[in-house]
């Protein structure tokens, strides 16, 4: 096994794992620092493929920036009589069947744009950067905007409180 293939695979078993921890973890402190593991191996994910930039900036401003708002969130949730967040999870089947959807949509949409290889030395400045993200790459990144303003909305209607019943 070379090293760039160990590489991969490690930054592989944490983004599983720091997705799982957050999808399945039952204390919100735990969910967040599943999340923070998730998103420091996209990171490394962003400089394995030489977006070093972009590795620098998901560093930035969603382990940096989201995450400490995300953890401002928690303190500032409906607490139950013993002080703990009263937070409840929502897992059913029909969530499964919408994500399931969403990414079968979006494998279909980028089944003929993404390439099968990557080329480690893509970009190395930042009109580099702009050339590939408006040029070749511009799929992908229409596709980011996209599932950030997703994951804003999810937010949104995650924290804007009230009962169900």
């Amino acid at each position: 096994m070379s090293v760039e293939s160990a590489v991969f695979t490690v930054l592989g078993i944490v983004a599983v794992a720091g997705g799982l921890a957050t999808v399945f973890a039952a204390d919100v402190s735990r969910m967040a620092i599943g999340l923070g593991a998730f998103l420091l191996a996209v990171a490394g994910f962003f400089v394995y493929w030489g977006a070093t930039f972009l590795g620098v900036a998901q560093l930035f401003v969603y382990v940096g920036g989201v995450l400490v708002l995300m953890l401002f969130a928690i303190m500032l949730v409906h607490r139950t009589p013993d002080g703990s967040p009263r937070l409840e999870t929502r897992h059913d089947v029909s969530a499964v069947a919408v994500a399931g959807g969403l990414f079968v949509m979006v494998v279909t949409a980028l089944s003929g744009v993404v390439p099968d290889t990557v080329d480690h030395g893509l970009v190395t400045g930042t009109t580099e950067l702009a050339e590939a993200l408006l040029g070749p790459m511009l799929a992908h990144f229409e596709m980011a905007g996209v599932l950030l303003l997703v994951a804003l909305v999810v937010v949104v209607v995650i924290m804007r409180g009230g009962d169900e019943r």
